[in-house]
Order: structure tokens, then C-alpha cells, then sequence
């Protein structure tokens, strides 16, 4: 009982730990509980307290996926809880053999972090949410390790804390909270004024209306996704209003989520910057939302050459991943102008936990993020991760703020993001090396002993 008892308090801290409650330092010690449920016991039933490990923490932070795919969400969740029990069978299997090693703490923070990896950034219905990493603000580590590097030492502190190492735990939980929330220096200062609109389904009128209530001068501005339908380049009248506009505001460009029509049916969910003469360029998104129909996805991350900076336009879902942010910047991305869309039917706690996600792309790049949201959360953020302003949910408006540039690359970005991948690896070499301890203890335990042998034959 107690072991059940432990697990749904590390799935109530888990939920607290996230938006809409958000008490974002629960993220540190929610795993604590679960692994202290896993310790000493067989991987039978570490295989239950997995399963109510997952469904229990995902049932409870994404439910708003129900308004989105009603019933079939409930398979969402447990689909999404195979990693935790595959995470607690073989951490419960790892246990026994390992028992007493030093670094047994580091091999269960490696498969947690590998089993988290893969199932965010690998599994055909990755899905990088709710991770201790993306709990915790963006703090000092993060630029150098990312959300997958600071998942690994908080899953390494509890497993610590929990398998008999407490001091080491307890040591190395204070320096990931010293790092998350020591005061870190003020935001760098902007240099360029950009707009960003918020509103759903409003028609282009409205949002050169919403555009035109930002004082001149504008550098840029930026639309939500999908805000122009058919594709804007297509239609002269268009276009001929966004220069117009652009000329009324001194604007260098706008960026604008539109689409791309191709072949037997087939489109592209594009996002097009538009200068005063000419079309600057495009970008397709990489990464269509999952059981929607969002487009053919890309597998290119062009950049933007425009007069002030080279953009990063990634769409919305794209900045929930590692990848795709991390190869704009090494494409030259300077400065991030976001096309977003978070319907309104979908909650405000949808909305609260996706506009997380960019701050960590930003701090682990190191790059200004100018995120335009259909009802929310338009936002602008430092290249630290903060956020600096924002509109309020669901009213249509305009959110104008100074923004910088920057080209050079924080270490994750030239190597930190290889953590994921190792653990994932690393995670496959336990698994193997534990299936092989495992049948030697086995033969092991069927020898007969000397005393048990009749020496009379």
C-alpha cells in the first residue's frame, strides 16, 4: 500500500509542479516519491506503479487533450505512460543487481533521461511536454545542458536521495535549484521594435487594423499562424496592404502564417516575410501537430535573410522540440519571429503549458523569441528564457516590445543537446547489460551448492 500511497503523491506533485498551478519548484522533488515506491521492489509490479505513474502525472496535466480528441485521448495517456513502466521495470530490474554500486543513481537518471528523450523527440508520436526539465524555469544550466541535460540531474538527485545516497541527492538538488533560480543578469537591451497580433479567426482586415494600433516606427511585425488563408501570395490586394502597411509603419518586414498549396490536395503550413518590394522568403513547418490536419511536414530549416537580422520563423509546434529550433541557429537564425496557434476551445491550460516551451528554446540558444499566438500567449522572450511581455489570453491585440539580435552559439547548441541522445543510447546498453547480469544471476541461483551435493552419487 505504502508503494501505491508514494506514487500518487509523486503524480499530485508532478501536476503542481505545471501550469495552470505552476508551483514550478515541486518539479525538483516530484520524481522523489516514485523512486523511493520502485526501490527494493520486483519489476512484476514496478510494471503497476509505472503504468499509474504515467497515466496518473499525463491524465492530470494534458487533459486538456480531451478537447481536442475526446475518448481517444485516454489511449493518448496511456500510450504516453509506456515510457514511465518501461522506465520502472527495468529500473526495479536494474536495482537488484546493482545494489550498493555508487553509481547506481547515475544509471537510473541515464534511463530516465533516455526513456524521456525518446519519447519526446524520437517516438512517432513524439511529444516533448511535462518533463522536469521544461518544469523548471530556464535558468544557468540551461544554455549549456538544455531541459534533457537538466532532467538527467534531477532524475539523478532522487534516484540518489531514494537508493541510499541522500547526501549526494540532496547535494546535488540544491546546485540544479541554485542554478534555476539564482537572479541572473538583466535582460540585454533591444534594438529592434517589433509587433506582434494576437487574435483567432479574424479577418485580414482586423489584423492590419490590430497592426495599425502600434506606434510607428516598426522594424517588424509578426501574424499568427494560419492567419491568411488562402495563400497571401497569391492575392495582389493583399500583398499591396501589407507594403502599404508596412510603409505606414517604417517597417523593414512581416512575417505572416499563411499556406502553401501543392499537389493532389496536398498543403504546406508555410510561414511567408514580406519586405516592402518582395517576397524575403519562407519557411515550412517541420513538425504538424499529431491526428490534425496541419500539413505536409518539412524536413528543411531554411533562415531569412532580411536588412536587419536572419530570422528564425519556426510555427508554432516546431519550438517544442529540441531539433528544430537548435538547426534554425545553426542556420544563421538571429532573432525568432513565431507564427503560433492555440485555439481558444483548446483551455487556457493548454495555452499556459505550450508558451513554456519557448522560453527554453530561447535560453537554450540563446536567442530573442517574438512568439505571435492566435488567442495566446503572445510573448516575447530574452535570450535567457524570461519573458518580458505578454498579452493576456484570448483578447485580440497587439504586444510591441524592443528586441535584439545575437549570432554566436551557446554551448548547448554546438554540443550540450547530445545529452538526450546519449542517455537514449546509454539507456539501450543498461538494458542490455542488465538482461545479461540478470541470466547470470539466474544460473547462478540454479547451482547447486557444495553441502547440497551427496557425495555417495
Amino acid at each position: 500500500m505504502h508503494r501505491l500511497l508514494l506514487t500518487l503523491l509523486s503524480i499530485g506533485l508532478g501536476i503542481l509542479a505545471f501550469p495552470p498551478v505552476h508551483w514550478h519548484p515541486l518539479a525538483l522533488v516530484s520524481p522523489i516519491p516514485f523512486l523511493f515506491a520502485l526501490r527494493d521492489t520486483r519489476p512484476a509490479p514496478a510494471l503497476g506503479l509505472g503504468l499509474l505513474y504515467g497515466v496518473g502525472l499525463f491524465a492530470g496535466t494534458l487533459n486538456w487533450l480531451a478537447a481536442l480528441f475526446g475518448s481517444f485521448a485516454i489511449l493518448l495517456f496511456f500510450i504516453l505512460a509506456l515510457f514511465s513502466t518501461l522506465f520502472a521495470a527495468i529500473t526495479a530490474s536494474l536495482a537488484g543487481p546493482l545494489a550498493g554500486r555508487k553509481w547506481l543513481p547515475f544509471a537510473i537518471g541515464v534511463l530516465w533521461t533516455g526513456t524521456e528523450y525518446f519519447r519526446c523527440e524520437w517516438f512517432t508520436l513524439r511529444f516533448p511536454w511535462i518533463t522536469p526539465g521544461t518544469g523548471l524555469p530556464p535558468g544557468y544550466l540551461t544554455p549549456w545542458i538544455g531541459v534533457y541535460g537538466v532532467s538527467l540531474l534531477v532524475a539523478t538527485a532522487a534516484a540518489a536521495i531514494a537508493f541510499r545516497q541522500t547526501k549526494v541527492g540532496l547535494t546535488l538538488l540544491a546546485a540544479v535549484a541554485l542554478t534555476a533560480y539564482l537572479p541572473q543578469p538583466s535582460t540585454p537591451e533591444g534594438h529592434l521594435t517589433v509587433a506582434a497580433v494576437q487574435g483567432e479567426g479574424v479577418p485580414f482586415e482586423r489584423l492590419v487594423a490590430l497592426s495599425k494600433q502600434a506606434e510607428a516606427p516598426l522594424d517588424a511585425i509578426v501574424w499568427p499562424e494560419i492567419s491568411v488563408v488562402p495563400d497571401i501570395r497569391t492575392k495582389p490586394k493583399q500583398l499591396a496592404a501589407v507594403r502599404q502597411l508596412l510603409a505606414e509603419n517604417k517597417a523593414a518586414f512581416l512575417t505572416v502564417g499563411t499556406v502553401t498549396k501543392l499537389d493532389a490536395g496536398r498543403w504546406s503550413n508555410t510561414a511567408v516575410t514580406i519586405g516592402p518590394d518582395t517576397i524575403l522568403g519562407s519557411y515550412d513547418k517541420n513538425r504538424p501537430v499529431h491526428f490534425m490536419d496541419d500539413g505536409e511536414p518539412a524536413t528543411s530549416v531554411p533562415t531569412i535573410d532580411t536588412p536587419l537580422a536572419r530570422l528564425g520563423t519556426t510555427i508554432c509546434f516546431d519550438n517544442d522540440y529540441a531539433a528544430v529550433v537548435r538547426q534554425a541557429v545553426l542556420n544563421g537564425a538571429e532573432l525568432f519571429l513565431v507564427p503560433s496557434m492555440d485555439a481558444a476551445s483548446w483551455t487556457a491550460r493548454q495555452h499556459l503549458q505550450h508558451a513554456e516551451l519557448a522560453r527554453h528554446r530561447a535560453a537554450e540558444n540563446g536567442r530573442w523569441f517574438v512568439v505571435s499566438s492566435s488567442s495566446g500567449l503572445t510573448q516575447v522572450i530574452d535570450p535567457r528564457g524570461r519573458r518580458i511581455a505578454e498579452l493576456p489570453l484570448f483578447d485580440p491585440g497587439v504586444l510591441v516590445a524592443q528586441v535584439g539580435k545575437r549570432s554566436d552559439l551557446t554551448f548547448y547548441t554546438r554540443l550540450g543537446w547530445l545529452i538526450g541522445p546519449a542517455c537514449t543510447v546509454l539507456s539501450v546498453l543498461l538494458l542490455i547489460a542488465n538482461s545479461v547480469l540478470s541470466r547470470r544471476q539466474a544460473a547462478t541461483e540454479r547451482e547447486p551448492t557444495s553441502a547440497s551435493v551427496d557425495p555417495t552419487g
